[in-house]
């Protein structure tokens, strides 16, 4: 007796081959190359044997693509046993304008395939382009029979045509498509007529470099000191800028711009202050200023750029590409880690500066500490969380240890935050609880730093923090030739990144996508010629429509700028256009009601050339989160007093009540939290620390673990 059949299946893979086998022996190419090919291409998980034509046509189709990319699968048709395939065509639509499309051909699968087996690849796709396509033939015809409406379409050219239909030309079957691609190429014709236009009446309008004549006819030298934190290369920057005859340097805070104004007065040179809100001008050769104030009229002899890798910045890399283009110096010293390197090599090409680079090494180590208990935390050290309410709360954690906390966030004030870091630095405050605002510019004796967590919100999304940014922060630990800085972490997750972050090297952003923001003089050229009176629709047409030759710089309006320009232009439609657009870059949270509505008041006057006085009726409750917003708003007053003096002319009262306020915020900084009912609590799982206002009894690395 014979035994019984195997009822299970054969494996997948063998049922697929002998299913190919048999379909290639039925197509008599099953002895070609092609054929051996197909039987040995691999079988995907979900192949199903019905499908194996299907599958040879797709297979067909590859081939031909392999000898020819434009060539692609467009499917396959079982009840015909037809394959369709996409082939490059163009369209004629006027008398030397072609337009490329793709037209659709149908084959027979064993023809095709029998073609492919027997005269090869090359042959069949040389075939196949040469084809007539009766589609396109229809579609010129209707073309001239009855020309699109669109504006710009006699002004049609080549590059127009390329920017609408390239690198993806639509299907000629696709005439919703095809139609939304011509209109696409006829705005690009506006455009490109339109910026011709500009171009012939501002010749450097499209050329953002020449946007900057003064730097453009100094043949420059730029000198790059690269390295970590610690390295020494602001020092570097800051000796030779005190020991030129004249100089500016440009840094990212207002903090960093008086600390090395401070350092430049130590070291016996007198230097001015310019920030957004205060102008101290004390030497009529060297000033320290905020990047945005960098002054391109003024010819130096040295300029300090510091932290270069913030041209990369989302909201201001902008003054950093500007400040680089428009530095009218003998020599531009620019700072920045060994990862800036590529966009100060690009730029250096395209403005024709001779470069020297000088990469720099940790004048200390770094290194990783492991995760701490956070009940036990050594002093001279920093902890970092990622938002106001989180370092405060990590204030009354800490001060309920025993601990004395000093506090920096960057909704303080300047001067608050100076006070602060001055209380760690003389032993008044045994750690410090910070944003990454601690990461630029401040100075602190500290031993370690240790991240509360390694997430933060950017304004748009909560996303882990990349290891550059993880570097920046951590490297204020340590300072000073041959200290040991440590960097630690509370949980194992952001330990795990920190370590990561410590041993791989930075990453090189790409410095081919710089951020251009509008000149006065693009501003006014886009007015004049388009005959725009509203600044906000010229700030949109500059974003949306202008495109820089070169593909290094991109224009770039900040969404804030173009929300502040609609306000400007509805409540002083009045004042010239450029007036508008330096009203356009107050830096003022239109996104809270009370800034808006008095930031319209104030507007409402400037328009009517009226005063505008500093509200005496504040709220004085006395609470820290109001004492901020008046700094905030005593803030954006002493800005437009530096632009507009005839108008904003309450200074006196604004700098008593700025005094007092930021007293009033260091007397609240200073208590201690800890005795004010904000106990600290464990997490039940692990002991890590629990903020005061957590509701749950777990972390949220417990939490996510499943241990909650």
């Amino acid at each position: 007796m014979s035994p019984p059949a195997d009822p299970r299946p054969p494996r997948q893979a063998e049922a697929i081959r002998a299913a190919r086998r048999a379909l290639l022996e039925e197509l008599g190419v099953d002895a070609s190359a092609l054929g051996e090919s197909f039987l040995d291409a691999p079988v995907a998980p979900r192949t199903r044997i019905a499908a194996i034509r299907s599958a040879l046509a797709r297979f067909a189709a590859d081939r031909l693509a392999a000898v020819d990319a434009t060539i692609e699968f467009g499917g396959y048709q079982e009840a015909g046993d037809e394959i369709s395939l996409h082939m490059p065509t163009t369209v004629t639509l006027r008398d030397g304008v072609e337009a490329p499309v793709r037209a659709t051909i149908t084959q027979k699968l064993v023809p095709l395939v029998s073609d492919l087996a027997h005269r090869g690849e090359a042959a069949v796709a040389a075939e196949l382009r040469a084809r007539r396509h009766p589609a396109a033939r229809e579609v010129e015809r209707r073309l001239r029979a009855a020309p699109p409406s669109f504006e710009g379409w006699t002004l049609l050219a080549a590059p127009d045509i390329a920017r609408a239909f390239l690198p993806h030309p639509p299907l000629l079957s696709d005439r919703k498509e095809l139609y939304l691609r011509l209109r696409l190429a006829c705005t690009h014709a506006v455009d490109r007529t339109l910026f011709a236009g500009l171009a012939d009446r501002n010749p450097g309008f499209l050329d953002y470099l020449q946007c900057f004549p003064a730097a453009r006819r100094i043949r420059r030298r730029v000198v790059a000191w690269l390295g970590p934190t610690n390295s020494g290369k602001t020092y570097r920057a800051m000796q030779a800028l005190a020991a030129a005859p004249s100089g500016m340097y440009l840094g990212p805070l207002r903090l960093l711009a008086l600390e090395q104004r401070d350092r430049l007065v130590e070291m016996g040179r007198a230097c001015s202050l310019i920030t957004g809100e205060e102008r101290d001008e004390t030497s009529p050769t060297h000033s320290s200023r905020t990047v945005e104030m960098a002054d391109f009229t003024r010819r130096f002899a040295v300029c300090v750029l510091d932290e270069m890798q913030l041209a990369f910045d989302r909201d201001r890399g902008w003054a950093w590409v500007a400040a680089y283009c428009g530095a009218a110096t003998d020599t531009l010293i620019v700072t920045g880690p060994v990862s800036a390197g590529p966009v100060i090599q690009h730029l250096a090409e395209l403005c024709g500066d001779t470069l020297e680079v000088h990469p720099l090494e940790r004048l200390g180590s770094l290194a990783y500490e492991g995760v701490i208990d956070w009940r036990r935390v050594p002093p001279r050290s920093a902890v970092i969380g990622f938002s106001r309410a989180l370092v405060l709360e990590l204030k009354a954690m800490f001060e309920a240890l025993g601990q004395r906390v000093a506090v920096i966030y960057g909704s303080l004030s300047p001067e608050v935050r100076r006070n602060e870091a001055r209380r760690f630095r003389e032993g008044a405050a045994d750690i410090i609880c910070a944003t990454d605002a601690i990461g630029l510019g401040l100075n602190l004796p500290l031993e370690r730093v240790v991240f509360y967590e390694t997430d933060k919100f950017d304004g748009q999304s909560n996303r882990r923090l990349e290891p550059g940014e993880l570097l920046q922060i951590a490297g204020r630990a340590g300072r000073g030739p041959g200290a040991t800085g440590w960097v630690a972490a509370f949980s194992e997750r952001d330990g795990q990144r920190i370590a990561a972050a410590l041993a791989a090297p930075q990453s090189t952003p790409a410095p081919d996508r710089l951020p251009a923001a509008p000149t006065p003089m693009h501003i006014q050229a886009i007015a004049a010629h388009l005959g725009f009176n509203r600044l906000g629709p010229i700030l949109e047409f500059f974003r949306t429509r202008l495109t820089f030759p070169g593909g290094t710089f991109f224009p770039e309006v900040q969404t804030d700028v173009i929300r502040a320009a609609d306000l400007v232009d509805t409540c002083a439609p009045g004042l010239p256009i450029e007036t508008r657009y330096t009203l356009a870059c107050t830096p003022i949270d239109l996104e809270d009601d009370h800034f808006r509505h008095r930031f319209a008041d104030w507007l409402e006057k400037l328009g009517d050339g009226a005063t505008v006085d500093f509200p005496r009726r504040l709220d004085r409750s006395g609470g820290l989160e109001s004492l901020e917003d008046t700094l905030k708003l005593i803030t954006v007053y002493r800005w437009l007093a530096l632009k507009f003096p005839g108008t904003f002319t309450d200074l006196s009262h604004v700098e008593a009540l700025r005094r007092e306020t930021t007293e009033q915020t260091q007397a609240i900084l200073r208590r201690n939290w800890g005795r004010h009912g904000l106990a600290r609590r464990e997490c039940r799982q692990c002991g890590r620390a629990l903020l005061p206002s957590s509701a749950y009894r777990t972390c949220r690395e417990c939490y996510a673990g499943g241990r909650g």
